[in-house]
């Protein structure tokens, strides 16, 4: 984990546990031949900073992950492997999994696991692999979509998303 704590952590403890690293291999491994939210699941932890998603996985940004994980670990742990990564997994990918591997009962079936290299090394092997990857496309420029400026208000979003009017 980074050594230096970020602005948005600094009011949450600091993870006690190091869970181990999981290789791209491995996961790729996993996505073949198991079954995702059953077997397995990938959570992302990025926020503003994601252009591709690892496919089947779940975006829970590490600046809200704290205060959501009495939420989430009902649903999480019954899961076996629970694969954290940021965009190099070498900060919001830890501290998130540490936070994650802590509220774990000892008992637990469900492990913490850190994607080795985050984002950038799944990247570097998966990118142009749809089985693998998911593409998101930049705000303003989706198939669904033209360009436009983000809405400045939910009544803009709704007029623009339901076609003209607030939905019925």
């Amino acid at each position: 984990m980074a050594s230096s704590t970020p602005m948005w952590a600094a009011n949450f403890p600091q993870p006690i546990s190091t869970p181990p690293k999981i290789s791209h291999e491995e996961l790729e491994e996993l996505m073949r031949t198991k079954t995702a939210g059953v077997d397995f699941v990938v959570v992302d932890v990025r926020r503003t900073d994601i252009e591709a998603l690892i496919k089947g996985a779940i975006n829970v940004p590490a600046q809200t992950f704290y205060q959501t994980l009495p939420t989430l670990l009902p649903i999480l742990s019954r899961i076996p492997k629970v694969i954290f990564h940021c965009q190099s997994s070498l900060g919001r990918g830890p501290r998130c999994a540490g936070w994650y591997a802590d509220a774990l009962a000892p008992d637990a079936i469900s492990q913490s696991l850190i994607l080795e290299g985050g984002m950038k090394v799944w990247l570097e092997h998966w990118a142009d692999d749809a089985s693998m990857t998911i593409s998101v496309p930049s705000v303003g420029a989706t198939a669904d979509y033209p360009p436009m400026a983000l809405p400045v208000s939910v009544s803009e979003a709704l007029k623009h998303n339901s076609g003209g009017g607030a939905p019925t």
